[in-house]
């Protein structure tokens, strides 16, 4: 199966070779020529670009990284952006650069904009919509915001895919698994960082902000999860005008939370709307493992009836039931200073390695962390915290998985922005009683029932399979005359091995022969000649040569 996925690899290269190339110039006219070099990739390079001109040393390496990204366009710079919530994998100079990374790109025409919405709602679009704005609100590098009414008077948001986005993304992304198996394979340093395992995971990502009816979804769902929360307002999504490649949404007018100057002289309640997202962050974290992944100030709106509005979904974290109860260990051990439980929370969420220094892990956490204790809850970052933590985990090979990271940044930017709201703001705070009521849920009677039902039903099906197996077994091995085969891939790679240098010593031999032979026939008396040696020694040489060489 390697082979036959390489081979595609190489395929699905050779087809987009012009996109290539395109790619290592760029990178080549910001100074990586190095890298390309080093990949064997020299020769896609122009050759004005080889030599990397002096100005371009001058502008540090993130720098020019973060340019490159921007020129190549829409794939590029949602790798960088996902690189930029990554500080576990990059340097934090490149997540400073790759968070400056924005959609540079101009609007699709509006004629462009009708035939995609006309082509997926299967009908005009005036009978759709009766306004639509041909000019966008808001234009990224995957889709662009138009607003619209709907023909019952609804104000609406109309979120369209750029024409052709999806293939283009999906090109890029191909040759960026290609170029990330060159990295692993002629780079040894970059192994540290698994360019293929995040190139995977941005995959994974891009291929969900493609599909907006996964977006609805998400949106559906939070909104149900949080329903009992009434001061928070998350829009509507008009299901029959949405489709994969576009999104209808009830759109949602106050002041976004950037605006803090403006939301403040509305005189609009803001500690309050702070203490509510804090609590609705936590419980969608933590009770339902669905939660929005990009929580900051341009996401979040102070609604004119005082309510607090989240829009874009397009990034959204999800944690299985052993991750939530993880998570509230993890805040629980942080709350209590409990550095060796919080070490053991990420060595369990990394799926870490026996082999792993976890006493030199530990140490290294508490004394990156020290510096904390005892600080005024106001003056301590959990996010902060969190990710600190997580730096370290990487250097001890604990690879914390991407919704994770996706937490501890959403933390983080929640945390400033409370901040900057109520310099009081404790985040933590707000979160402990959740976390201890969940804590004390996982050892409470009931959930202990629960689990003790479900190791009785899997121990009463392996009661009523197990003495079936061992009779079978017994049966066989009576067939075999009590005899063990032991079975081992290496046992396998061991008789290739063997048969391969026994491949080898027969040709040396059999070539060495025939070179003794070539060379006592050279004193031969012959009337045949090439050239002015005889034919059997040409002809015993060349054979000696062949042979030698498939030895």
């Amino acid at each position: 199966m390697k082979w036959i996925q390489r081979g595609w690899q190489l395929g699905l290269a050779y087809k987009n070779a012009g996109r290539l190339k395109e790619i290592i110039a760029v990178f080549a006219r910001h100074g990586f020529t190095d890298v390309a070099t080093r990949m064997n990739l020299e020769r896609l390079m122009p050759a004005k670009w080889k030599i990397v001109l002096s100005e371009q040393r001058e502008i540090p390496p993130e720098v020019r990284l973060r340019i490159a990204f921007e020129e190549l366009g829409p794939a590029f710079i949602k790798l960088g952006q996902l690189l930029a919530s990554r500080p576990d994998l990059v340097p934090e100079s490149f997540v400073e650069e790759f968070s400056k990374l924005q959609d540079n790109v101009t609007a699709d025409a509006f004629d462009t904009i009708r035939l995609t919405v006309e082509a997926d709602l299967g009908m005009p679009i005036e009978k759709a919509y009766l306004v639509f704005d041909p000019l966008s609100l808001a234009t990224a590098s995957i889709a662009q915001v138009h607003g619209a009414v709907l023909h019952t008077g609804e104000k609406v948001v109309v979120k369209v895919q750029r024409g052709g986005i999806a293939r283009i993304v999906n090109q890029d992304v191909a040759l960026l698994e290609f170029l990330a198996k060159l990295l692993e394979k002629y780079i040894p340093e970059s192994r540290i960082v698994s360019p293929t395992t995040v190139v995977e995971e941005f995959f994974r990502v891009l291929q969900q902000e493609l599909d907006f009816s996964i977006e609805a979804n998400n949106i559906a769902k939070i909104s149900e999860n949080l329903k009992s929360f009434v001061d928070i307002k998350i829009p509507k999504v008009y299901r029959q005008f949405s489709t994969h490649r576009v999104l209808t949404l009830e759109r949602l007018e106050g002041i976004p939370l950037k605006n803090l100057d403006l939301a403040r002289k509305a005189g609009h309640n803001l500690k309050k709307l702070n203490e509510i997202g804090a609590r609705a962050f936590f419980k969608s974290v933590m009770i339902d493992g669905l939660f929005h992944g990009d929580p900051h100030g341009g996401n979040l709106f102070v609604l004119s009836d005082g309510r607090l509005g989240i829009v874009d979904f397009g990034m959204v974290g999800r944690l299985s039931v052993k991750s939530r109860q993880s998570f509230s260990n993890m805040v629980l051990a942080m709350m209590t200073e409990d550095f060796e439980t919080l070490c053991y929370c990420y060595a369990d969420l990394g799926s870490a390695d026996p082999s792993v220094d976890f006493d030199g892990f530990q140490r290294e956490v508490r004394n990156t962390l020290a510096p904390y204790l005892g600080m005024k809850a106001q003056d301590v970052n959990s996010g902060r915290v969190l990710i600190e933590a997580t730096k370290i985990a990487a250097k001890y090979q604990i690879r914390v998985p991407g919704d994770w990271m996706m937490v501890f940044r959403a933390i983080f930017t929640m945390e400033g922005l409370g901040r900057a709201l109520d310099p009081e703001f404790d985040i933590m705070d707000l979160g402990k009683d959740l976390v201890k009521d969940i804590v004390k849920d996982q050892f409470s009677p009931d959930k202990i029932g629960k689990d003790l039902l479900w190791v009785a039903k899997d121990t009463l099906s392996l009661a009523q399979v197990l003495p079936r197996n061992i009779r079978w077994a017994i049966r066989k091995w009576a067939k075999d005359g009590y005899a063990f085969e032991v079975q081992s891939p290496q046992i396998d790679q061991l008789k290739v091995q063997l048969d391969r240098n026994s491949k080898r010593m027969s040709a040396s031999v059999i070539s060495a022969g025939l070179f003794v032979a070539s060379a006592i026939s050279l004193n031969a008396h012959e009337t045949h000649m090439i050239w002015t040696y005889p034919v059997f020694t040409v002809v015993t040489f060349v054979l000696a040569g062949y042979f030698w060489w498939k030895s």
